[in-house]
């Protein structure tokens, strides 16, 4: 059998059968008795720890970076974030972020974005490798509906999941476009727009191509920006040249987002501070990072001031519980 072993890599999937095939007889269900537990005859369970495994020997190194992520996410629990971002969002532009979260929890784009998400996985209640997450995508569309950027730019859209919650609220808020850059999705994967109902789309530019080409072109045809996030490559060197990039184009009230901030890009940047707060270290930026989300504002000394337009918005839909962002969801939405 060892002499076998380098053969796990030209056939994963038959290897991990075979071994599953041949476990010890301690750990197969024997006749007349049910399976051990956690061995129970699942097609949809099988198919998972399939998956997971034949990913884990195919790349062992991001295998051991997902599990240092998980034990850093696992320190902090989802709830006590969302209450430190609520409490952040609502003391920094003084709106209350509760509603803004239960706005967008009955809104007509969740319940798309709910029934498109099962579409793509069905029975999952998460999100997959490279999806952006609910907690992030709520965090997206509260930070856009209480900061109302006009100019929003962001790196990475994989399916459109940030891209469409972002636009979604920017719609709510009647104000602001959204200038999207990414590599593009293989003939064999879903559009980048999968999560972008069709509504939503007049206020998106997307544009394929290589951040470190497209990003300073865009942002020199944009002047000043509002908002930037980044999800694009993940290693520390390319996260930090496109904070620097962007901060020069960020105005003294603009807003620096970012998805995983805790990820270790190698098995050495483990022992390294994150790409993302060292930047907010050393820029002086105020930042909080949750459930490997972060956002950062420049200091001011004195409270910054409520914007009368976001005032009148939260006033004119405070009778409704549907956002007013024109959407026609009509007959259980529209199919991209």
């Amino acid at each position: 059998m060892w002499s076998q072993r380098p053969l796990v890599r030209a056939d994963t999937h038959a290897w991990i059968e075979f071994r599953l095939a041949h476990a010890h007889p301690l750990s197969q269900a024997r006749p007349g008795r049910p399976p051990p537990i956690g061995q129970e005859r699942n097609p949809e369970m099988s198919s998972t720890t399939l998956q997971v495994l034949r990913k884990s020997i195919l790349n062992p190194r991001r295998a051991a970076l997902r599990l240092v992520l998980m034990a850093r996410l696992v320190r902090s629990s989802v709830e006590g974030d969302r209450a430190r971002l609520l409490r952040a969002i609502s003391e920094l532009w003084h709106v209350d972020a509760q509603e803004l979260l239960e706005e967008y929890r009955t809104s007509d784009y969740a319940t798309w974005y709910r029934e498109r998400y099962q579409e793509l996985h069905p029975g999952s209640s998460g999100s997959r490798m490279g999806t952006s997450g609910m907690f992030t995508c709520e965090l997206l569309y509260m930070l856009v509906r209480a900061a109302r950027p006009r100019v929003v730019v962001e790196t990475g859209v994989l399916y459109g999941a940030s891209s469409g919650h972002m636009l979604a609220a920017l719609a709510a808020n009647g104000t602001g476009r959204l200038y999207s850059i990414d590599l593009g999705c293989s003939p064999s994967e879903p559009s980048h727009d999968l999560f972008v109902h069709p509504d939503l789309r007049a206020r998106w530019q997307y544009i394929m191509g290589d951040t470190r080409r497209e990003l300073p072109l865009l942002l020199a045809r944009l002047g000043r920006i509002d908002m930037f996030h980044h999800d694009s490559l993940h290693t520390f060197a390319h996260m930090t040249w496109e904070y620097e990039t962007a901060s020069a184009h960020l105005g003294s009230e603009g807003i620096l987002a970012s998805h995983d901030v805790l990820t270790a890009d190698s098995l050495r940047g483990v022992f390294r501070e994150n790409a993302f707060p060292a930047f907010c270290r050393r820029r002086q930026l105020e930042c909080i990072m949750a459930q490997n989300s972060g956002i950062a504002v420049r200091p001011s000394p004195v409270t910054r001031p409520p914007r009368p337009e976001a005032a009148a918005s939260r006033s004119a839909a405070a009778g409704s519980t549907r956002v007013a962002s024109g959407l026609d969801l009509g007959g259980g939405g529209d199919r991209v």
